[in-house]
């Protein structure tokens, strides 16, 4: 199990660390040069860094969740609620369907399904 982040405040980074620390999953960080590779390059290095949908949108922060059951996230989401940090707005599983994103556009695409 791993967890991507991008861009976290401290709190958050600390309250993620934690979190991750509970439940036995590594952080990854995302790069600057890497927020427009596709999510399948960040899980996998070998496989190509071109993402097949990609954007512009400045990221303002992300979570992206890599070998994860729902049990798993239950628990993550409620180690990293037990430190009362300020909760993270965008945050996603990778999926056979987002792994062709990059996460760039992975966040416009969250940020569109909550009306922002």
């Amino acid at each position: 199990m791993r967890v991507f982040v991008y861009n976290l405040m401290f709190n958050k980074m600390g309250a993620v660390v934690r979190a991750c620390r509970a439940i036995g999953a590594e952080i990854v960080n995302i790069d600057n040069e890497d927020i427009h590779k596709s999510i399948e390059h960040l899980v996998d290095s070998s496989k190509t860094a071109k993402p097949g949908m990609d954007c512009d949108e400045n990221v303002s922060e992300l979570l992206i969740f890599d070998g994860f059951t729902s049990d798993n996230l239950d628990d993550f989401l409620d180690a990293y609620k037990g430190t009362q940090a300020p909760p993270v707005a965008f945050k996603a599983m990778v999926t056979p369907v987002n792994l062709k994103w990059s996460p760039a556009y992975l966040y416009s695409h969250l940020k569109g399904e909550m009306g922002i």
